[in-house]
């Protein structure tokens, strides 16, 4: 078994996971805006937000409702799908394809953004993990 190789599948690359995290977030935001859009913000109002301590619990909430919405259907979340990636145990190698276990990845992943070192552990690390990957014991993969 290669390196890069775990549970036969193969560790997603740094770059596919960057894109899929790209292309999630501008998603997402395209839909906050219509949102906002819809209840009569402008569009304006949704860049001039600032950071307020409320976002981190809204964030967390987000994450828990993404994850467990996705995750069963996916192994992972849209941006995964997308690129054709998904979500596994780094134990078992199980698909992680339950609403609890997405949604706390998720949470993990929405709350830890707000810091930098979390999200780009990944950077060094063997397995290609984020901190959040590894407090929730799981690896991003494609098919080999």
């Amino acid at each position: 078994m290669k390196q890069e190789e775990v549970h036969g599948y193969k560790l997603a690359s740094r770059g596919k996971r960057l894109a899929a995290t790209i292309t999630e977030g501008i998603l997402y935001t395209i839909v906050i805006i219509g949102i906002y859009l819809l209840f009569g913000k402008s569009f304006s109002y949704y860049w001039e937000q600032d950071l307020e301590l409320i976002d981190i619990p809204i964030s967390a909430v987000t994450g828990l409702i993404v994850g467990a919405i996705f995750y069963p259907i996916f192994s992972g979340n849209l941006g995964h799908r997308i690129f054709d990636l998904k979500v596994i145990s780094a134990e078992t190698g199980k698909d992680i394809n339950k609403g609890q276990e997405g949604a706390i990845r998720e949470m993990l992943k929405y709350v830890l953004g707000y810091l930098l070192i979390p999200v780009i552990w990944l950077l060094w690390d063997d397995k290609k993990q984020n901190l959040y990957d590894k407090l929730s014991k799981t690896l991003v993969v494609e098919k080999v």
